[in-house]
């Protein structure tokens, strides 16, 4: 049985207070006693909450519930984002010092890019010299697609930092770095390693992993206009459930996803990615699906609600 986040009647205030990194390191020892995986911490004036990132709400013990619970098996396959079930699974299994490691290493990219946090809650934009253009994509020419059903999260970030690098390492050292199972890879492995093995975080800050559950369809095209559009664009880690309904370019449904979120178009409302699965690579009934495509943003906030996580790193 998966321990739930905090006690349904707890909320962000009655948490402690991290006001230092040495406050957080020792909450993270303090709490582990209680062998549960979605802990929550208060970092200054933010919630964090692993695995699902900074959120405006605490989940209930029933929302972190039904969140564990394996998603309904659809007609295609995994494609290698963990599910909140993987995640916590995976965890569990963990010697507690190696369980807490990795908490605390999740916890530095949140302390770290706290900054970040703080500003998307507020709402605010980040000054602009200029106006922001109306359409902007980056990294044309480094699209990739994943060598296993299970690889998405290698292939997405093999594409991240080749662009950043123009070194093209292999998925299966990627697979390696970020601890890849056939369960699946994390979302909160791929910030730790954006921030550890690319320049990306110079460019926009460091990455966090940030729900977007109270987000609108409008809050989420802009975010990523500002990510990707001013003057050290860098992309984001898309987080959907790959659903035909939401991505027609499918033949089935599919499970969590990661995809590079690479440009946008404010006229048209799109949201620029390269998607990293093909379908006809693993299904011979399956579409030739992956490279460029660019998806109604109202679709990829839509989809990334779908996702368990409800959220995306950046």
């Amino acid at each position: 049985m998966i321990a739930p986040a905090v006690p349904a009647a707890a909320t962000a205030t009655q948490l402690p207070t991290a006001h230092s990194w040495n406050d957080v390191v020792n909450q993270v020892n303090t709490s582990a006693a209680d062998d549960s995986v979605f802990r929550c911490f208060r970092l200054e004036e933010l919630t964090y909450c692993l695995g699902f990132g900074f959120v405006d709400q605490i989940p209930t013990s029933a929302e972190v519930s039904q969140a564990v619970r394996e998603p309904l098996a659809g007609s295609g396959q995994e494609t290698g984002a963990q599910s909140p079930q993987q995640f916590a699974a995976d965890r569990a299994m963990m010697p507690r010092a190696t369980r807490l490691n990795a908490e605390l290493a999740e916890l530095r990219s949140a302390w770290d890019g706290r900054a970040k946090a703080r500003a998307l809650a507020a709402g605010a934009e980040p000054a602009q010299v200029t106006a922001l253009p109306d359409s902007k994509y980056i990294m044309a020419g480094y699209a990739t697609s994943q060598e296993l059903g299970y690889w998405c999260g290698p292939a997405t970030f093999q594409s991240i930092d080749w662009a950043d690098d123009d070194q093209k390492d292999t998925q299966a050292s990627w697979a390696s770095d970020l601890g890849t199972t056939t369960g699946g890879t994390s979302i909160t492995a791929m910030v730790e390693q954006t921030n550890l093995k690319t320049d990306w975080d110079v460019a926009a800050g460091a990455y966090i992993v940030q729900s977007v559950s109270s987000w609108t369809s409008a809050k989420f095209l802009d975010v990523h206009e500002n990510h990707l559009g001013d003057g050290t664009p860098a992309p984001i880690i898309e987080h959907p459930q790959l659903l035909k309904r939401y991505f027609p370019y499918l033949a089935f449904d599919h499970s969590g996803h990661f995809q590079v979120g690479r440009g946008y178009n404010s006229t048209a409302g799109t949201i620029g990615i390269f998607e990293v699965f093909n379908e006809r690579r693993f299904n011979s009934n399956g579409n030739v699906t992956d490279g460029p495509k660019n998806v109604p943003a109202s679709a990829m906030f839509n989809a990334t609600l779908a996702n368990q996580f409800e959220n995306i790193g950046l």
